[in-house]
């Protein structure tokens, strides 16, 4: 309904006005107290919440943003910014669950909205669901190839650069190393003169590289994405995380130290430079390196399956199966955690419940061949031979040539009397691998 004429038009508020000048500006701290005032003056109107929530968020008073925008959402429901930001606050958090579902509340009320499609793959990403990423972002970049091309969108070429960054990383993730190395090439055409975004895909390119075994390769990529950004903690790490699986663990130290240099909660950085020392034969450090991680994340599950298979080796049975308790009560069907579970009764001489452990394992996991093999061993400690032999057998189909499973089936085939074939076997083993201490002894003891 139109006002009377005689009715004088309503007066913008000058401290909103002032306080959007300051919010635009990123002068927070000076918009915080204007956007305060008019909140007291108007009342908990959803804009005003929602202006104060995002000073609130800035000056890292996360819980009273989150807050605000609820308040603001539940006046305000159809409004996709404020389930949008609701998300960013729950990821900042660890919520990732939650962030998930309010970046997808979002894509439901705006499908258009692109921070929200590639935050929530990004959101996959985290939580290790790949092919969820792998889908949003393939769908995402369909699309913004169409407008490229049907609108002449050059513009939004930084963005395809971004979401393609994102889908080569998934596909690396996946084990699609090739495929990653496709996609991360286009986006390297598509980021231009960006030369944050090319050190990144560079960065990915090195990963997929040493995925596929190109050592050499992979290191050079990782240097030339360097070159591009020098201060990046991710970069650095990409450096260490490579002369690691290339064989040089002392030479990744130097790198991984400084990408914790510029990132100290860097936690990805800490386990590799956990699984550094320790391959360069300080296990000490490496350990207190994964406790490190686990204090700032105690439900980090790659740090808890480490820091177990680090106590294993040493053979700390009981520190390996106090590291897995608390996560198996949270995750009970983690196959690996159930695996390092058996190894560590075994080594206990608690060879029933190793068994249960491993036996649950294989359910979970019927081809896995560490599980399959793992349980072979605790039978033939059992005196039940005869049914760990299929086992091992089974677990070579998934790995043949496998040293560690050569071994344990020689050591089978030993007990079972066989002993022209387990020599062959053990011979097998030593070939594959002449310091497996396993197949040494076992070998010796079938000449003696």
């Amino acid at each position: 309904m139109a006002l009377p004429s005689s009715t004088p038009a309503p007066q913008p508020d000058p401290d909103l006005q002032t306080g959007l000048q300051y919010l635009r500006a990123g002068w927070f701290d000076r918009a915080e107290p204007l956007f305060r005032a008019a909140l007291g003056r108007h009342g908990e109107r959803p804009d005003i919440l929602h202006y104060l929530a995002v000073c609130l968020s800035q000056r890292g008073a996360l819980d009273d943003a989150e807050a605000l925008w609820r308040k603001a959402l539940a006046k305000d429901p159809n409004e996709p910014m404020l389930s949008y930001n609701l998300g960013l606050v729950a990821r900042r958090q660890g919520r990732l669950d939650e962030a998930a579902r309010r970046f997808r509340d979002t894509i439901r009320r705006t499908p258009a909205h692109v921070e929200a499609r590639l935050a929530l793959a990004s959101i996959y990403l985290d939580m290790a669901r790949f092919a969820a990423a792998e889908r949003e972002l393939v769908e995402f970049v369909s699309n913004v190839d169409r407008a490229i091309h049907e609108h002449d969108g050059e513009a939004l070429k930084p963005l395809q650069a971004r979401a393609r960054n994102m889908l080569g990383y998934a596909l690396y993730r996946m084990g699609h190393f090739s495929s990653a190395l496709e996609v991360l090439d286009m986006a390297m055409i598509d980021a231009g003169e960006d030369t944050a975004r090319r050190g990144q895909i560079l960065g990915d390119r090195a990963l997929a590289l040493g995925g596929l075994g190109h050592f050499d390769e992979a290191i050079a990529e990782a240097g030339r994405a360097l070159e591009f950004a020098p201060e990046s903690a991710s970069l650095n790490h990409v450096m260490g995380f490579v002369l690691y699986h290339a064989g040089r663990p002392t030479d990744a130290v130097a790198p991984i130290r400084r990408a914790l240099e510029l990132d100290p909660t860097f936690a990805a950085a800490l386990k590799t430079l956990a699984l550094a020392q320790a391959a360069a034969g300080k296990g000490d450090e490496a350990v207190d390196l994964l406790h490190q991680a686990l204090r700032a994340n105690p439900g980090d599950r790659d740090a808890v399956l480490q820091l177990s298979n680090l106590h294993i080796e040493h053979q700390r049975f009981a520190e390996a199966l106090e590291t897995l308790g608390a996560h198996l009560k949270a995750a009970p069907d983690d196959v690996q955690a159930l695996n390092n579970q058996g190894l560590a009764l075994r080594g206990l001489k608690r060879l029933e419940e190793a068994r249960r452990a491993l036996k649950r394992a294989s359910r979970l996991a019927s081809d896995d061949p560490l599980v399959l093999t793992n349980l072979g061993r605790v039978l033939v400690d059992l005196g039940r031979a005869a049914e760990a032999r299929p086992l091992h057998e089974h677990a070579l189909r998934g790995l043949p040539g496998d040293s560690r499973l050569l071994a344990h089936y020689g050591a089978c085939l030993v007990v079972l009397g066989e002993r022209d074939k387990a020599r062959e076997t053990l011979d097998a083993a030593l070939a594959a691998n002449p310091d497996n201490a396993e197949a040494l002894a076992a070998r010796t003891g079938l000449d003696a």
